[in-house]
């Protein structure tokens, strides 16, 4: 898939990876804002545009699942699937005391401004992450349609409705 960029920001680096076999691309802040006590938000000076290769008309994931490429529209419907970046936290983000605020940020193929992600400071002894961190990670994903049935039972299963620590371990 190629996804071209625009810089918002003179200092924006083109999000990349330390060892090829890395499974995201990091992102760095070109701009920290707090816009709430212990709330800051973070730029990355870049806005994404996600396209299919031009002579694409199939892909298939690393599951097998085929996934016909959609016709470009600015409406969802009648597409076959739907890409997007994912922005996660980096794994080293427990040095900071700081905790991505919606965990994995979803970043629509039709948006078209500046990335950014919105972190809580709860461990304020620690640091936090300034303007030329890396602040998270992106990958690209993709959602296939749903479609929602309402019915009156589910199927029964071993675990049935046992959660959150239902197997006691």
């Amino acid at each position: 898939m190629l996804v071209r960029f625009k810089r918002l920001h003179p200092d924006a680096v083109v999000p990349f990876k330390t060892y090829p076999e890395d499974f995201c691309y990091d992102v760095v802040a070109t701009s920290e804002e707090e816009i709430a006590p212990n709330v800051w938000k973070y730029g990355i000076g870049l806005a994404f545009e996600i396209e299919g290769k031009p002579d694409d008309d199939v892909l298939v994931s690393e599951f097998g699942v085929e996934m016909h490429r959609f016709p470009k529209s600015r409406e969802y419907r009648n597409r076959d699937y739907i890409v997007s970046l994912d922005l996660r936290p980096r794994s080293s983000i427990y040095k900071t005391g700081m905790v991505l605020s919606n965990a994995v940020g979803t970043v629509d193929d039709l948006y078209r401004g500046e990335v950014s992600a919105i972190f809580y400071h709860v461990f304020t002894e620690m640091p936090r992450y300034r303007v030329g961190d890396r602040i998270g990670q992106i990958k690209l994903g993709f959602t296939l349609p749903i479609e929602f049935e309402e019915v009156d039972e589910l199927g029964r299963t071993l675990r049935g409705d046992g959660g959150y620590g239902s197997t006691g371990r």
